[in-house]
């Protein structure tokens, strides 16, 4: 007995009605466009496309997914359901469009449709109604219509400029305003008289059509706050945005977003043991500070972690998680997902594992409780890292109040009398000085860049030392 075939999914296998079983492309997502208008009047040089796609069954595990293709012209997202499509300016009359419609598997890395159960398979019944369906790769229908392009063509406006004096990020003088500058073209004057509209997210624009005009702030509200023009033909538009920053405080803060972070080369290359690790972030209204990140990470350490494009060194052999944090000093916006990212960086197998730095050594010289008529006392911080490695060991002394004098890191070249210290010890001979009577904590940090130490101890302050006011 013949057995029938269908270019269709091997998902929607078999659909049994009273009259047989249905085959062929009609079990297939099949595509149609509609433009409108289909005939461009003379002077415009662009239609709007729409998309609609008819399934005859729903097959679970996959979708249809369309893309527009022309034999000349711009489609703006060949793979939107609702687009525009610009004429070739050299081509005008009949120009033929078409939609193609596949299945496929969005669970699937690579959108493959193999991935979905089943597929590949051979599916023969006796029945005379039943069909044999082949691999759903088959499934593709195209549908076409025509667009007719103008002779005539529109060519679009473009703004050339947007000046604002002063020019970004120069505050606006309170109380003061900015100068805006203008200039947009149209080649061909149309098909409509050419129209630049001004507008502001905040404050008060003098004239929104003029080419040259002035910006003022509102009072009451300050931070980055964005100008745009439009420029318009009737038929297309073209817009250049610039920013100003105006006094004050925002009404609201905008949380800082990390765009993008790279690390090359990643995988490490056996022989090397780093990598250039970049953050881009942005933050709009840049309050209420200024952007900072943190690189972090258990298993290396960064030259720089504090710095958007740094050089991170493994601390150990295999996959090792980088992570980097960025803040504008809003307690709120770290709770945010868009504040922290992380990747994963490959190590090479023959690097050696990173062994953290000593720390025992915090001393106060001639004593921890200065004596009345005196308001500071030297610090001595001693550390050493036996492999050196990923960075060179710093040390960093910290407070709640007071300050410190002489804090330089320093190591001994050789060892003499003056300088005791092995090579891979670092020390400090600093001065902590008090500003305020009482007991303050002390600390010292230190640091090979993959791993911190921290010391800590007490120094008392006497009481005739006067509160800063």
């Amino acid at each position: 007995m013949p057995v029938a075939r269908s270019m269709c999914a091997a998902a929607i296998c078999c659909v049994l009605t009273v009259a047989g079983c249905r085959g062929g492309e009609d079990l297939c997502p099949q595509g149609s466009i509609a433009a409108n208008p289909a005939t461009i009047p003379e002077g415009l040089g662009e239609t709007d496309l729409s998309v609609d796609v008819h399934i005859p069954y729903v097959v679970d595990g996959l979708v249809a997914v369309t893309e527009l293709s022309a034999i000349s012209g711009t489609i703006a997202d060949p793979f939107a359901r609702a687009t525009t499509y610009a004429c070739a300016y050299d081509v005008s009359g009949p120009v033929e469009i078409c939609v193609t419609t596949v299945y496929v598997d969005p669970d699937a890395e690579d959108g493959a449709l193999s991935e979905v159960p089943g597929v590949g398979a051979v599916y023969e019944y006796l029945g005379p109604s039943h069909i044999r369906l082949p691999d759903p790769l088959e499934c593709s229908t195209l549908n076409c219509t025509v667009v007719t392009c103008p002779e005539d063509k529109n060519d679009c406006p473009e703004v050339s400029s947007l000046t604002i004096d002063p020019m970004p990020p120069t505050i606006v003088p309170e109380g003061g305003t900015a100068t805006i500058t203008v200039v947009a073209d149209d080649p061909d004057d149309g098909p409509d008289p050419l129209v630049t509209t001004l507008t502001a997210g905040q404050g008060e624009i003098a004239d929104a059509h003029a080419s040259e005009t002035t910006y003022r702030c509102d009072p009451n509200i300050g931070g980055i706050i964005p100008i745009c023009v439009e420029a318009s033909d009737g038929a297309c538009t073209d817009t250049v945005c610039e920013r100003v920053r105006c006094p004050g405080d925002p009404a609201e803060n905008t949380c800082p977003i990390i765009e993008d972070m790279s690390a090359d080369p990643n995988p490490i290359p056996r022989g090397m043991d780093s990598s250039i690790v970049v953050v881009a972030a942005s933050d709009d209204d840049e309050f209420p500070e200024p952007v900072s990140v943190q690189w972090t990470s258990d298993g290396g350490g960064f030259l720089d972690p504090d710095a958007p494009e740094t050089t991170f060194t493994c601390g150990e052999p295999g996959p090792v998680e980088v992570c980097v944090e960025v803040s504008d000093g809003d307690p709120s916006c770290l709770e945010l997902p868009d504040a922290k990212r992380c990747m994963t960086i490959q190590c090479p197998g023959d690097v050696v594992r990173n062994l953290c730095p000593n720390l025992n050594v915090i001393n106060f010289n001639p004593s921890s409780t200065i004596a009345p008529g005196s308001n500071w006392t030297n610090v001595e911080t001693r550390a050493w890292d036996t492999d050196r490695r990923p960075f060179p060991l710093s040390l960093t002394l910290s407070a709640l109040w007071g300050s410190f004098e002489n804090t330089e890191n320093m190591t001994c070249p050789e060892i003499t009398p003056d300088c005791p210290q092995s090579d891979n010890v670092v020390f400090q001979n600093a001065i902590y000085i008090c500003d305020r009577p009482g007991a303050v904590e002390i600390c010292v940090d230190a640091s090979d860049g993959a791993c911190t130490k921290t010391l800590c101890a007490d120094v008392v302050c006497p009481d005739d030392v006067p509160t800063p006011p």
